[in-house]
């Protein structure tokens, strides 16, 4: 039997890993590093000359300075809510040329710089290098041509302060720098004030040429209370009041061009990352007094679609600024110098400056394609120079579009390596899973064909992106098909009366999950739960979420062993003050929870909402403690280590206390109620993860597996039976969870509101995980419950212990967690191979980097963390304490 029971698990893990071998050979073939042209571009006419000299046969600008503001939105500047007033004078006079920039997706940070400064469009492997930069130093643009090396190249000198991003695309570029990292997101301040503190010295002593400055704290603002937060209209000032001081200082030296932009926008909640018209409406504008653009007026009304003024890509800003500082474009830039600009010079010259930009693109052309097609027919009518203005900027419209949505290079082998492999190890999951149930006597062969059927039906959706996008409806559907189907044939939710109001106490909490968020990437609606309670009713909000962190401690005290392993005398079922081991671990819960739901309570009023009354006490002793004062004006750095202090201080007891618990249970041979004193101290740590308006969210979870524990309390059917209902039930159950906690399959809702609880310097191994834990939550809390409903149902209906708990049969349970796990390979397996198959056949699809490629990244998500990590390793690892 141990043979036999270890070749399966050897099988399992050789198609586990296989699987998760050719996903990661097929990514690395789907987002291949950017082929682009080496070496500095050089002037193409007359002799090496320059077309952009103006009539005196000088430069239209000498200096730059550019001020990017990240993630300011178009509307933030140009909308008649912008408080941007400066700005706005200076359109009026015409001193500022406006445009609305589109932002190419992934709008995240280092593949927008990498726009900004080369002219190329990003590559998609650039959204996942922008997280983990800090460990990669292989996406300098020190060795590829950008504005910053051809302007370098004129001898000139660039300082730079802010988002060191900047640092680890040009290490050896800037003469002064400092730079801040952009990941620590519940930093508005010091952020900003970082780059600002640099601003006399350099505007008044030092010689420069190029001033690059990169604010973050509007992008830090928008991650953590959206762009409607309370500190966004003090940020906008701020930001206004720079630019001020900038436009005073290129008033006495008028040779000094100055940029004022965004490198991306961000969507209704304040994320970024995705296709939303909000995420790629940046705003950007060329500022000088030797500028005089008539008849534009600031601000101006509202836009739905964030357009405003003239728009253009935020990629043709690099030609743009070549023609006015006065250097070659650079070689892979698809970037067309702004019409509005180019009005700057003569009539007479506007012809060649554009015939330049021509000859860049199709030098860039040829390469890629040949001299063949009609665009290089096209190009040969047009080289002569002789055309209008508007036949060049025609043809560099057509031209761009065409290699902008062909930029990517695939790399085939790996492509059909990493599938082939996928391919192998799901036909033989497929075989296996058929060849151990089908030659059961006690299986219901109707149960086993229901889920084969799922799962395909389920994976064909990979095929059709608005399927992608609201890929939440299909899992609602599902769960409530899934939750019929077993609770009228297996579970017979119809026998008794306990058993009906069980049964519809599940679906109760079902639609309140469905309607507690909005899910989706194409609607978006006030009209839900959190947003109710967010906005509308933070009394009731703060009362659920005190009920929540109330029923979880008390489900942590009296579900599980926790009173029998910390016990001094002998267990009565009971709490028992005379006993200290209780009234320890009782204090040690009880503290743990408070000081998480202190945490929660500072970190809502960071973040500018006021708690309810009820709770205001609470701020007020929590600020006391730390020597606070709540009526201090300036108090944003005291609540910061508060937060920081407090959520390392919950942490360390929750994780002592888990600790504790199983070293103390394994000592004194406790073998039972630990998966579900596992399951319920990272229950209250996931809260600790979580955005206020979805604590309450836990209570319904709570709610739900009391339902389906209570359900399934009584079966004495075959244990096949009941592990593939419940690893069915809890599978659904994961990802509807995920959609509903306003999830969705587009990096743009990717929540990193709490990535840095407790952290006071960035680690990207430490955000890494926080993060995770976020935005999973849901899924993970129902992984532990899948285990506990299947090993221990009696506790989590606080009936426990009983004999009947599968966790007490050793010799079983290992065979049991190996079906459990060959089930979810089934899934993910099935899922995987459709995948790729449909990013395969539609590589070319509109849609391929804004739906399908965030999907491809996502699902290895729920392959690497979920699967393997939650379900595999630590399921794994509580079984064998």
């Amino acid at each position: 039997m141990l043979k036999s029971l270890t070749l399966k698990w050897t099988v399992y893990l050789i198609l586990l890993i296989t699987n998760l071998t050719g996903f990661i050979i097929f990514l690395r073939g789907f987002f291949p590093s950017k082929v682009v042209l080496p070496g500095l571009n050089t002037f193409s006419q007359d002799d090496n000359k320059s077309p952009f000299l103006n009539q005196k046969n000088q430069p239209q600008f000498d200096k730059i300075i550019l001020m990017v503001v990240d993630a300011m939105r178009s509307d933030f500047c140009f909308g008649e809510n912008s408080k941007f007033k400066f700005l706005h004078q200076l359109i009026n006079k015409g001193h500022a040329i406006p445009f609305t920039a589109f932002s190419n997706p992934p709008t995240v940070t280092l593949p927008r710089l990498k726009g900004i400064t080369t002219g190329g469009t990003p590559s998609f492997l650039d959204a996942i290098l922008n997280v983990a930069d800090d460990y990669d130093d292989s996406q300098g643009l020190h060795a590829q041509d950008s504005w910053v090396n051809q302007y370098k190249n004129l001898n000139k000198t660039i300082n730079f302060f802010g988002d060191d991003t900047w640092l680890k695309l040009f290490p050896n570029e800037f003469n002064e720098y400092e730079g801040t990292n952009s990941f620590f997101v519940s930093d508005f301040t010091e952020v900003d004030n970082n780059v600002t503190r640099h601003l006399d010295e350099q505007l008044n002593t030092k010689e420069w040429d190029g001033l690059i400055l990169h604010y973050l704290g509007l992008d830090h603002i928008g991650h953590k209370g959206g762009p409607q937060s309370t500190y966004m209209i003090p940020k906008q000032i701020e930001m206004d009041n720079i630019l001020k001081r900038l436009y005073n200082y290129i008033e006495t030296n008028q040779n000094t061009l100055l940029i004022l932009m965004g490198d991306h926008g961000m969507n209704e909640v304040g994320n970024h990352g995705g296709s939303s018209s909000g995420e790629t409406s940046a705003a950007l504008s060329f500022i000088s007094p030797k500028f005089n653009k008539i008849n534009q007026i600031a601000p101006l009304p509202e836009n739905s679609d964030y357009s405003y003024y003239n728009s253009i890509f935020q990629i043709d800003l690099v030609p743009t600024l070549a023609s006015l500082l006065n250097f070659p474009i650079p070689k892979n830039s698809l970037g067309i110098i702004s019409r509005e600009v180019i009005e700057i010079w003569p009539k007479d010259l506007q012809t060649k400056i554009i015939l330049e930009n021509c000859i860049q693109m199709m030098n860039l052309y040829e390469t890629k394609y040949g001299t063949n097609g009609q665009i290089w027919r096209n190009w040969e009518q047009l080289k002569s120079g002789i055309s209008s203005l508007d036949e060049y900027y025609n043809f560099l419209y057509e031209v761009q579009s065409e290699m902008a949505n062909s930029a990517t290079n695939y790399n085939y082998e790996d492509i059909f390596l990493g599938s082939g492999l996928i391919l192998l190890s799901t036909i033989f999951t497929i075989l296996i899973f058929n060849l151990y149930f089908f030659t059961l006597k006690n299986v219901n062969i109707q149960f086993i064909i229901f889920f084969q059927v799922f799962v395909v039906l389920y994976s064909i959706h990979f095929h059709g992106s608005s399927l992608i996008e609201e890929e939440h409806q299909i899992w609602y559907f599902a769960t409530c098909l899934v939750l019929l189907y077993f609770g009228s044939t297996f579970f017979k939710a119809f026998s008794t009366k306990l058993n009906v109001v069980n049964f519809i106490l599940l679906f109760t909490c079902i639609r309140l999950l469905r309607s507690w968020n909005n899910s989706g990437q194409k609607w978006f609606t006030q009209f839900n739960i959190a947003s109710y309670l967010s906005n509308d009713n933070n009394e009731l909000l703060w009362a659920l979420i005190a009920l929540t962190y109330t029923t979880i401690t008390i489900a942590v005290f009296v579900q599980g062993s926790i009173i029998r392993t910390f016990s001094f005398t002998t267990f009565q079922n009971s709490f028992d003050f005379k006993d200290v081991g209780s009234l320890v671990s009782f204090m040690s819960i009880f503290v743990a929870s408070s000081i998480s739901f202190s945490f929660k309570v500072v970190q809502y009023y960071i973040d500018s909402n006021k708690p309810p009354t009820y709770f205001k006490w609470l701020l007020i002793w929590i600020l006391d403690s730390y020597d606070v004062n709540i009526n201090k004006s300036d108090i944003k750095f005291e609540l910061q280590n508060v937060s920081i202090q407090l959520s390392k201080l919950g942490s360390f007891m929750l994780l002592t206390l888990l600790g504790a618990r199983l070293f103390v249970g394994k000592i004194k041979g406790i073998k039972y109620g630990n998966i579900t004193d596992f399951s319920n101290i990272i229950t209250i740590f996931l809260i600790h993860q979580t955005r206020h308006e979805n604590i309450p969210i836990f209570l319904v979870l709570l709610v739900a597996k009391f339902s389906i524990s209570y359900l399934s309390y009584t079966k004495t059917a075959s244990i096949d039976n009941y592990v593939i209902s419940i690893t069915f039930i809890t599978l659904c159950l994961q990802n509807l969870t995920f959609f509903c906690m306003g999830n969705t399959n587009s990096l743009a809702t990717v929540d990193l509101t709490n990535a840095y609880n407790g952290i006071e310097t960035y680690d990207v191994f430490i955000v890494g995980i926080l993060t995770f834990i976020s935005n999973f939550s849901g899924p993970i809390f129902w992984s532990l419950s899948s285990l506990q409903l299947i090993f221990e149902p009696s506790f989590a209906c606080f009936k426990g212990p009983s004999k009947n708990d599968l966790i007490n049969f050793p010799p079983l349970k290992y065979s049991i967690q190996l079906l459990r796990l060959f089930i979810v390979l089934f899934f993910y397996a099935v899922s995987a191979i459709n995948l790729v198959g449909s990013c395969i056949n539609l590589r070319f699809h509109l849609f391929i980097w804004t739906v399908f490629s965030p999907k491809l990244l996502f699902f290895g998500s729920w392959i690497l963390f979920v699967n393997i990590l939650v379900d595999l390793i630590i399921s794994s690892g509580l079984l064998t304490i």
